[in-house]
């Protein structure tokens, strides 16, 4: 009779401890899903400002019209690139006034979301799909 509860007990924290395992991956995987969204966020934002203000030169002083393309979306996709794998930054642009010592021009406001991951729960491997949003507003001060 003792011999039955012990191995039922040990049955009992076997399960438990299999349970702990199974959380403790699942959480791993969804930071690690959350850092590489992160990362994408960044990434979109760093690739939209340098298209809005690439390197000036006298020729080229007023950024280009990247905010008025695609409706002010910039879509970003990290193929080639092993640490953003099956993530994709979607970048939003929006053009906004600017005052600078009385004088009005125009500055910048983009929001970068980064996902990875995928919710197909249909797939063989379902998987977590993460975001991250980033934002930030850029104005040059109308210098070269």
């Amino acid at each position: 009779m003792i011999a039955l509860f012990v191995i039922v007990v040990m049955a009992l924290l076997a399960a438990a401890m299999g349970r702990f395992l199974t959380d403790s991956s699942e959480k791993n995987t969804v930071e690690v899903h959350s850092v590489r969204a992160l990362l994408a966020a960044q990434s979109g934002l760093e690739v939209a400002l340098y298209r809005l203000f690439p390197n000036r030169t006298p020729a080229l002083p007023e950024p280009p019209a990247v905010c008025e393309a695609n409706q002010g979306r910039i879509p970003l996709t990290f193929t080639g690139n092993p640490g953003l794998v099956d993530c994709q930054a979607v970048v939003r642009c929006v053009a906004v006034p600017v005052t600078d010592n009385g004088l009005v021009s125009t500055g910048y406001r983009l929001e970068s979301v980064g996902t990875c991951g995928t919710s197909d729960i249909d797939s063989a491997n379902p998987d977590f799909a993460v975001s991250r949003t980033l934002m930030v507003e850029a104005y040059d001060g109308g210098r070269l």
